[in-house]
């Protein structure tokens, strides 16, 4: 046995525990639902290795009956993904029938309150989870999860606001369930920890006459999070009152370990801190007026502590050592596979969907570090996992190093070929990756194209899959399912581009293109046609992304199938040019707004240009399509020109532009947008953008006064742009800015403290 546990502790962190199918204990007693636990542990690893269907027939197989807690839950949960990847009306259908069968099966195994205890809301209170076995309490956290499933899938699929409403209440049931859970499991270890330090206390009493100062270990257990201690552990349940003030944030490299109490497995320690991390954040991400009404309910998001336990289920809160910072400190969770709770998984995936992708509607928390952390772990791990290759997709994106990204989403593809809809997700990032790199045509550079514009060099010249952004369009408009509108729109967008640069399908460099512009201006008119009949809507509310193509499709057809750079415009919404290289911004991106502004100058002022030899203007009314769409086109123009995401880097010393020179030209930019803003008829959103975009330049030089201005311009709720045409409703995507301006704001704070 001890030669046995050495071999254990010589072996890497990430080998798993589970190499073959174990065993499954028939007939089934409900008080042994727990041994079913090293099953679902080995279905979760192969689900997650890409193996999904060997995993949904391993779940399948080893409860035909559906009546074993965690196979059924289990099994609810793929149906769920599925459902979700898809969107498709039966696979939703299916994915809530099995939700709800796993709902009624951990119903079951739960502990019942008892008539009185039921009146008197006493079933869920702490001392009545702490007389529950083992087995009860997985119960409690089963129902909670497969109930959390459940809603959310209600939501999408519902189409009006009473079926929202069911959901949302179902949500509320779920946040209270693990509110109780984490109290007890802070109670639990408190009760620990002083257990501990009484012992130390005692110890050191009977070694020693000399007095010391008691440790009370559990005031950084059970504190709420009002206490203004940065070094104490935050507790672990749901802040229950909205007056509740937020915590002072804690650097993740200098948060001590808590004890935990021993006689809590870790299975149900993950999943607790799965489920009120999970909460915390989502609560914490729910815009300003919609917070202000779930406060009323006695519920308020702290999204530190969220990430906090995220991150303890997989011991990602050791403390860095401070000498190896530049390598990213410790490489090495805490918890390793072997001694990791089932949910240990899901939570680094939560973590890396919230530093990598939510980060790009909130910086509040982000930790591009800890992100690479946990994925250089999974890699590991899991080598052909599509999860964690589209995860690293993402950090590669982050770093603007979008050809390395559209490597990784090529490897997720070729790792399984099980759920073709998983492809869909990487056929989405590529297409927004090509735009980055401005190869906005179907097919995509030879090996010297790709090496001219800066980048990721090392991972050129290799052959993929996807083509071009309008090729990864294609085949999500052919097959793709979730927003048929955007697709759609993201298509046609990049067919009315310029494909003269771009290369044959033969891949020689300058040989024609199959297409003529005429034709792909024809396949285009085609495709903004049908975008406002495709989209959908979730819990009877538009999606704001579908609202925004559907007005720039009606905008082209009234403009004679004319928009003024529609791929360059959306690679800023989906912040494709902040994560483009500046060699491509520099050489590609900003010559095409020049070249827009240049032509816009013939007709108008407000271009920044002049028309050159002294020509007179003609005036914005002789303009293609008349005076209303000449300052819609030179807002936009100017807008782009100004994006602080194309000013250069300073520690790129290829920059074209010197920064100075950039940042001044920015500014001049955004000034014209706001000086001629009142003219514009229909895309209102500019202006507001540009106040958003012109914090963020001022923030970058320091000006935090103004910058600050700038952000509460904003979310004033103040028209910044009426016109004598004046603005119906809401802008396109006012709430998606109005998160990121909070964020802003935000980070402003911080740096003042």
């Amino acid at each position: 046995m001890a030669s046995l546990a050495s071999v254990q502790d010589s072996q890497p962190s990430w080998v798993p525990v589970h190499t073959a199918p174990p065993p499954v204990k028939y007939p089934y007693v409900a008080g042994e639902a727990l041994g079913d636990l090293p099953g679902v542990t080995y279905a979760l690893e192969t689900f997650l290795n890409s193996r999904m269907v060997e995993s949904e027939d391993y779940c399948h197989t080893s409860d035909v009956r559906k009546e074993r807690l965690y196979f059924a839950t289990g099994y609810g949960l793929i149906q769920c993904v599925k459902g979700l990847m898809s969107y498709a009306d039966e696979d939703l259908l299916s994915a809530i029938s099995h939700t709800k069968h796993g709902n009624h099966i951990a119903s079951q195994h739960r502990k019942k309150a008892g008539f009185f205890g039921s009146l008197i809301g006493s079933g869920s209170s702490t001392a009545f989870i702490r007389s529950m076995t083992d087995m009860e309490r997985h119960a409690e956290l089963t129902y909670a999860e497969s109930l959390f499933e459940k809603a959310l899938l209600g939501i999408v699929y519902s189409g009006d606001w009473l079926a929202f409403i069911k959901e949302a209440l179902n949500m509320r049931t779920v946040f209270g369930v693990y509110r109780h859970l984490g109290a007890f499991l802070d109670e639990a270890d408190a009760a620990y920890a002083a257990s501990l330090a009484s012992a130390s206390s005692s110890s050191s009493s009977a070694a020693s006459s000399v007095p010391t100062t008691p440790t009370t270990a559990s005031s950084s257990l059970s504190l709420s999070t009002t206490t203004s201690d940065t070094t104490s552990t935050p507790p672990t349940s749901v802040p229950p009152s909205p007056s509740t003030a937020t915590a002072t944030p804690t650097p993740t490299n200098t948060r001590p370990h808590r004890p935990e109490d021993p006689s809590i497995d870790a299975h149900f320690r993950s999943g607790v801190y799965l489920g009120v991390g999970l909460c915390n954040i989502i609560l914490s991400l729910i815009p300003g007026k919609l917070a202000t009404l779930v406060e009323l309910f006695g519920y308020k998001g702290d999204r530190k502590l969220g990430l906090d336990l995220l991150m303890r289920a997989g011991g990602w809160d050791e403390p860095t050592d401070a000498a190896d910072e530049n390598d990213g400190g410790v490489r090495e969770p805490r918890v390793s596979a072997r001694a990791e709770g089932v949910r240990r998984s899901i939570c680094d995936m939560a973590l890396l969907i919230y530093h990598l992708v939510v980060s790009s509607y909130t910086g509040a928390g982000v930790d591009i570090n800890l992100a690479a952390r946990v994925l250089e772990w999974n890699l590991k791990r899991f080598p052909n996992g599509v999860f964690f290759l589209f995860g690293a997709g993402r950090l590669a994106l982050h770093r603007s190093q979008p050809r390395q990204a559209i490597t990784y989403y090529t490897r997720a593809m070729h790792s399984q070929i099980q759920y073709r809809n998983l492809d869909h997700v990487s056929y989405w990032e590529c297409a927004l990756a090509r735009l980055s790199l401005w190869e906005v045509g179907e097919t995509v550079p030879s090996e010297e194209r790709e090496r001219s514009d800066g980048g990721d060099n090392e991972h050129t010249g290799k052959e993929t899959r996807v083509g071009g952004s309008a090729a990864c369009w294609k085949v999500l408009e052919a097959e793709a399912t979730w927003s048929k509108a955007i697709y759609s729109y993201g298509l046609a967008a990049c067919l009315l581009e310029d494909w003269e640069t771009d290369v044959s399908d033969s891949g020689v460099v300058g040989e024609k293109n199959h297409k003529t512009k005429e034709e792909r201006t024809r396949e285009a008119e085609k495709l903004m046609q049908r975008v406002p009949g495709a989209r959908q809507k979730i819990a009877g509310k538009s999606i704001p992304l579908e609202k925004f193509v559907a007005r720039k499709s009606r905008k082209f057809t009234t403009q004679h199938n004319r928009l003024l750079l529609p791929a360059l415009e959306i690679a800023y919404i989906f912040s494709a040019i902040a994560h483009a290289p500046q060699g491509v911004i520099c050489r590609r991106m900003l010559p095409l707004v020049r070249a827009a502004l240049a032509k816009l100058s013939l007709f108008g002022e407000g271009t920044g240009t002049g028309t050159g030899g002294g020509e007179a203007k003609k005036g914005p009314k002789a303009y293609e399509g008349g005076e209303g769409e000449y300052w819609d086109d030179l807002c936009l123009a100017r807008f782009l020109e100004g994006d602080p995401d194309a000013t250069p880097d300073p520690a790129d010393e290829s920059d074209i532009i010197p920064r100075a020179e950039a940042e001044k030209g920015a500014e001049e930019a955004f000034k014209a947008v706001f000086e001629y803003g009142p003219k514009i008829e229909l895309d209102h959103y500019i202006v507001y953008h540009a106040h958003y975009e012109y914090g963020r330049l001022l923030a970058c030089r320091g000006d935090i006064a103004n910058a600050k201005r700038e952000f509460e311009l904003v979310l004033s709720g103040k028209a910044l742009e009426v016109g004598p045409s004046g603005r119906k409703g809401k802008y396109s995507m006012e709430n998606a800015l109005h998160i990121r301006t909070h964020a802003a704001l935000d980070a402003l704070q911080h740096q003042r403290k």
